[in-house]
């Protein structure tokens, strides 16, 4: 990529080509929030107002475009990425907020009263997406924020502190749910596990299985290990009529159907997300 012009459409439209040659698969759309990194601009602004880069931050933008190019998640080098209405710190300790992961909170949320106390716990919480999103919609909820890895209890530390939640949300370091909290406690249990199988990895795109945490992603048994074990525990520690929801691959909507259901979990569903897959499994523990 070349460093002269200073018009922003023309240094976008050659780093989309770039990108695009590199197999990026949203190249104009990266190319545009790079170039507005770059500048310390609004993307929208950048666009519309069509002031000149500067030498300077055209070199920023070719660094940028680079790192883009060799495949670094986008999320990573802008630093933040947006969940629902949060405004998330993101690098390597953690997954990436994704689309589907928002549909799992969303489903969450409509189904939790925003009128009572409720005790909550995200499972694997990684960077803390769905902890925080839940506490920030729920002002009555407390959340215990559970990870098997420091590094990313650490970053989900950092984001409560920056969404100003660091006083509602609990953090702690466990496998599942076992050493979390007695029978009968959540009134919701949410979680993102890992659910890939480890014959998938290699197929994913360069920007998940090169740097995103492969504990967080890879599960044996067909990527249902990690669901197993979590259905396994959920509903004694669910409170009656407590929520249990996972998101899932969607080729494992069945047989998260099936662990939900033999678990002894009442009003097994699983919704779709926004692009029409199976995508979030739900169940409750049965009131009586």
């Amino acid at each position: 990529m070349s460093s002269g012009g200073s018009d922003p459409l023309a240094l976008i439209a050659e780093a989309s080509r770039r990108l695009r040659a590199a197999g990026v698969p949203s190249p104009r759309h990266d190319a545009e929030l790079l170039l507005a990194h770059a500048c310390g601009r609004d993307r929208a602004a950048l666009l519309a107002g069509r002031q000149p880069v500067s030498a300077p931050e055209r070199e920023r933008f070719r660094r940028l475009v680079e790192r883009r190019a060799a495949r670094e998640p986008l999320q990573h080098i802008l630093g933040r990425w947006p969940f629902l209405d949060l405004d998330l710190k993101v690098d390597g300790r953690a997954l990436v907020p994704r689309p589907e992961t928002e549909d799992l909170a969303l489903a969450v949320l409509a189904r939790l009263p925003e009128d009572r106390p409720l005790l909550v716990a995200d499972v694997g919480t990684g960077g803390g997406c769905l902890a925080l999103a839940i506490a920030s919609a729920r002002p009555l909820a407390r959340v215990v924020a559970v990870d098997l890895e420091p590094a990313a209890l650490a970053l989900a530390a950092e984001n409560a502190a920056a969404c100003g939640l660091a006083g509602r949300v609990r953090f702690v370091r466990a496998d599942l749910l076992a050493p979390v909290a007695p029978a009968g406690a959540f009134d919701l249990v949410v979680s993102n596990p890992p659910y890939v199988a480890p014959e998938e990895l290699p197929h994913l795109d360069p920007e998940v299985r090169r740097h995103e945490p492969r504990s967080a992603l890879v599960a044996g048994r067909g990527g249902l290990a990690v669901i197993d074990r979590l259905v396994s525990q959920a509903p004694a520690r669910l409170a009656p009529g407590g929520l249990l929801a996972l998101e899932i691959a969607p080729a494992q909507a069945r047989a998260a159907l099936g662990r939900l259901r033999a678990a002894g979990l009442a009003d097994a569903a699983v919704l779709p997300d926004r692009f029409g897959r199976p995508r979030v499994a739900l169940a409750r523990r049965p009131e009586a």
